[in-house]
């Protein structure tokens, strides 16, 4: 039986009942195509989990995140570098795990996301290439970022500017995109901007806005100053990065090169899907009463919905408040047409009717002469699912193929 969810698959691997609690599950295991993850140790961390329990998902990650780090240590310590990276890595991934079942309110929502950031910076100097740690000044806020380049020649190259979307965290969008990027002689660059997993965690104030071509502006400025880097900007985004990648490119004449990923141009729409047109018209009592009656058994997901309040500086007192936010100010369609720079649109087959129709809406609508759009597909592809996780080296292999031909 299909399930409702937008921008997930139901092509799951079925170790928990509950479909979120599994795609998370499935999201943490992904990350292997990019050395981030075991199947045994993922499988180990399951064992532990009860689903209607986020606390024991919240243990069981983070005591795996914790042995996996001291196992890099160990190989630190005698001068095993690439041993002491892979471990890092994983337990970056572990600890990211961690963190994302836990409401902003949990007293270790910052600490596991710290340990996330910390197995990064151990592993930043035995990656391949040459990647800093990067903090861009922003209305007096910093949003923090990484930046990476094949090696210390300085020598002009392309860059790809990737970003993440709603619940995703910067050491996330470094382990998808980097290696594929560095390996293909690009520059990587990758920042948290205003209402990011990181931002919000460094400063509560850098909650989410819809003009996101300010905050970039600003990334863009920081970009141009750093050695290494010339006129051949690609911008990419990674979920709601899709919409914001999309909103910035209408405004940034500096992007070369766009490649959303799914490009969401109206996520009013997007949102009203998830919930149901029937739910959002209840009375707000009944709807918060249904809401925590189809959560009873999905504990992620009814922390993932404390978050999103978070994110948009909201105090979480009801999910209708939460649900019926205006997003008038996030409809993309008046400016598609200011897009003329190459365009590649992606889109998972599996993230449900109405993400593939904004995609195909926004290859439609956009500006540019120069124009793609893929669809991925299990059958094609071996691919269906949200911005390609099951499938992380078919996405790079479309994405730079296509940048080859465009920045070369």
């Amino acid at each position: 039986m299909k399930t409702r969810q937008v921008a997930r698959s139901d092509t799951t691997l079925g170790i928990f009942k509950d479909h979120e609690t599994d795609w998370l599950f499935k999201r943490t295991l992904e990350y292997a195509s990019v050395g981030c993850a075991e199947i045994g140790e993922c499988l180990s961390a399951a064992k532990a989990i009860d689903e209607s329990d986020a606390e024991t998902w919240i243990r069981a990650w983070s005591r795996l995140a914790a042995k996996v780090q001291a196992q890099g240590e160990e190989s630190l310590s005698r001068g095993h570098s690439l041993s002491a990276r892979s471990s890092f890595l994983r337990a970056m991934n572990y600890y990211r795990s961690a963190e994302y079942a836990c409401a902003p309110d949990h007293p270790r929502f910052h600490d596991l996301w710290r340990e996330s950031v910390a197995c990064m910076t151990k592993a930043l100097p035995l990656l391949d290439g040459v990647f800093q740690r990067v903090e861009i000044p922003f209305e007096g806020m910093i949003l923090p970022g990484y930046f990476g380049s094949p090696d210390r020649s300085h020598t002009a190259r392309p860059t790809l500017v990737f970003v993440g979307g709603h619940d995703s965290s910067g050491e996330e969008m470094l382990m998808i995109g980097a290696k594929a990027a560095i390996d293909r002689g690009y520059n990587y660059f990758t920042f948290e901007y205003p209402g990011h997993r990181g931002a919000l965690h460094l400063d509560p104030r850098c909650i989410r806005r819809h003009d996101m071509e300010v905050p970039f502006a600003a990334a863009f400025d920081f970009l141009g100053r750093l050695q290494g880097v010339d006129a051949r900007i690609a911008l990419a985004g990674f979920s709601f990065g899709g919409h914001v990648v999309t909103r910035v490119a209408a405004f940034e004449p500096r992007v070369r090169a766009l490649i959303p990923d799914t490009p969401l141009i109206d996520p009013a729409a997007i949102f009203s899907r998830s919930q149901g047109t029937l739910l959002a018209r209840l009375p707000e009592g009944l709807f918060n009463a249904i809401v925590r009656f189809r959560l009873r058994h999905s504990a992620i997901l009814k922390n993932f919905f404390r978050y999103g309040a978070w994110v948009r500086g909201q105090d979480f007192s009801s999910y209708a408040r939460i649900a019926r936010i205006d997003y008038s100010a996030y409809n993309l369609r008046p400016y598609l047409s200011r897009i003329t720079c190459p365009v590649l649109s992606l889109a998972g087959e599996g993230e449900g009717e109405i993400m593939v129709a904004q995609a195909r809406e926004f290859h439609q609508a956009v500006a540019s002469k120069d124009k793609r759009l893929h669809v991925f597909s299990l059958d094609a592809d071996g691919s269906d699912d949200h911005c390609q996780l099951d499938n992380i080296t078919r996405a790079m292999q479309v994405a730079f193929d296509w940048l080859d031909e465009k920045l070369r």
